[in-house]
């Protein structure tokens, strides 16, 4: 057998001696060579001069009766996805972000999930043939339902992809460089998580197009989909699975460090501090300038960068099992797909032995699918592969879902149920005027000065992290005769929070 019109010559070795194409096969020269996806016919010319094409759709003659209700289950798997990805992202919306944790990141996985769950949706409704003709299966230009499938799986399948790979690249960056610029990163992340999809959607329609192949949601098709669609998918989620691998490698290594730093801790080397040191820090209160930090101090700067990393690392399981889960579906799909575009290629070359015997057994059995399927061998695919494989793309959002779940959201939806009014600061922000409080509290006028303007009375402070002023307050810092070197460099670990890292904990810890 062969794909496409013209369709392939026998095996050396068999012969048929045919005028006309036996049932179930139809001859091709009944219908026009233009109209649906020529390329998908499923053809072989038995005889010279005649071509013979099995009836579309393939899928009810390479796969058994089972398939059509499995991969049917598919479509109402995405309703549940749609309902929930909804649910998740109105949660975002509505309620404040301390119960919702959302973060643009989230956000634009889950818009790229509903797209995904509406093109499994959509053959609900319109019930698509899925054939042009006997022969010829439709595709974007020929069945609208094709091209709004195809465009939407396209598009929600990359996107999702993108997303992932631009939290793992987030991940990446906290742990391992410390990245503070959250404000470049949001709108460089924006740009790819929005720009890449419809970039890869634009190139793939034109140029590969979409076609009902195995199933009633059309996907790209064809070596120049693989090219201009595939392959950036497949690499795209490898791609985020090894940045995730190499930062729980360098969290490894990390931990051994503090380990190692922990295991020495009682060592001698603590306190080796030269008289020169300690006589300038006690007498000006801080360390010398040139001198170099203890063996106390850097143990305790890896023990401090461990539990960053650690902290970080925690509260990015989910992206790391997001990853993880995305590499193994795109796997699943890229199998399904490398192996019809090779059953292409290989049957334009002719019918194989396998094919003939095959083809033979349809004929003399009279189009018994059963009896014949365990030599059909599914054009080079495997049934419970494909399945699987419609299965986990559907599924895909309900996963994200329950890994996104937070019990904060519940108890935030209950917080809103019992005070709807809540809702009323969404759309009225403003702050409520004086009339409308319940009470009004005026606080005791400022000392007027006669020498200092009353604006300017109030000296402002270097800012202070929270540690800083609690010593500030018990007067620790005012003397420091007595303390060692190591000492004061472990003051200044405690010292390096500022509001900068603050702000980087509250963003790792509304990223789920």
């Amino acid at each position: 057998m062969g794909y496409g019109s013209g369709g392939g010559g026998p095996p050396v070795g068999l012969q048929f001696n045919v005028t006309s194409c036996p049932a179930p096969f139809i001859d091709a020269s009944l219908f026009p060579p233009t109209g649906g996806d020529i390329s998908a016919r499923f053809c072989a010319a038995p005889a010279p001069g005649l071509i013979c094409c099995l009836p579309c759709p393939i899928s009810d003659w390479v796969f058994s009766d089972k398939f059509a209700h499995q991969a049917s289950s598919a479509n109402y798997v995405g309703i549940l996805t749609l309902i929930l990805n909804s649910i998740l992202l109105l949660t975002y919306v509505v309620l404040p972000e301390e119960k919702s944790h959302r973060h643009y990141l989230s956000i634009g996985l889950t818009l790229s999930l509903i797209l995904l769950s509406i093109a499994f949706i959509i053959p609900l409704g319109t019930k698509p043939d899925e054939c042009f003709n006997e022969i010829t299966p439709d595709n974007m230009h020929t069945d609208m339902s094709c091209a709004w499938t195809g465009a939407l799986f396209s598009l929600g399948f990359m996107g999702a992809v993108v997303w992932i790979l631009l939290r793992s690249i987030w991940t990446a960056l906290r742990i391992v460089f410390d990245f503070k610029r959250t404000e470049l990163f949001k709108w460089v992340s924006i740009s790819l998580g929005v720009g890449l999809p419809i970039l890869f959607l634009v190139i793939v329609m034109p140029v590969a197009g979409v076609s009902y192949r195995l199933y009633n949601v059309c996907i790209p098709n064809g070596q120049a989909a693989f090219n201009s669609w595939f392959i950036w998918l497949l690499l795209f989620s490898a791609l985020s699975t090894v940045i995730l691998i190499l930062t729980i490698l360098y969290c490894l290594w990390k931990f051994a460090l503090s380990a190692l730093a922990k295991g020495r801790g009682g060592g001698a080397g603590f306190g080796h501090v030269s008289s020169t040191s300690q006589d300038t820090t006690s007498s000006t209160g801080m360390a010398a300038p040139g001198s170099k930090p203890t063996v106390r101090a850097v143990r305790r700067k890896k023990r401090v960068e461990w539990a960053r990393i650690k902290r970080v690392l925690y509260l990015q399981w989910r992206t790391i099992l997001l990853a993880f889960v995305v590499l193994n579906e795109t796997i699943f799909f890229g199998l399904v797909f490398v192996q019809q575009t090779a059953a292409i290629e290989q049957s334009s070359r002719g019918i194989t032995a396998s094919d003939a015997e095959w083809g033979l057994c349809l004929i003399e059995t009279g189009g018994d699918v059963n009896a014949c399927l365990p030599l059909s061998g599914g054009l080079g695919l495997s049934e419970p592969r494909v399945v699987a494989t419609l299965l986990l793309a559907a599924t895909l959002g309900i996963i994200v879902f329950l890994l996104m779940l937070r019990s904060s959201m519940f108890t935030g939806w209950y917080e809103l149920m019992r005070n709807p009014r809540q809702l009323l600061k969404l759309f009225n922000p403003r702050r409520p005027s004086v009339g409308s409080q319940d009470f009004i509290m005026q606080g005791s006028p400022k000392h007027i000065s006669l020498n200092i303007p009353l604006g300017s009375e109030e000296i402002e402070r270097p800012l202070q992290s929270p540690n800083t002023q609690t010593r500030h307050a018990l007067g620790l810092d005012q003397s420091v005769s007595g303390r060692g070197e190591h000492d004061l460099e472990e003051a200044k670990l405690h010292d390096e929070e500022s509001l900068d890292e603050k702000g980087l904990r509250h963003e790792d810890k509304v990223l789920v």
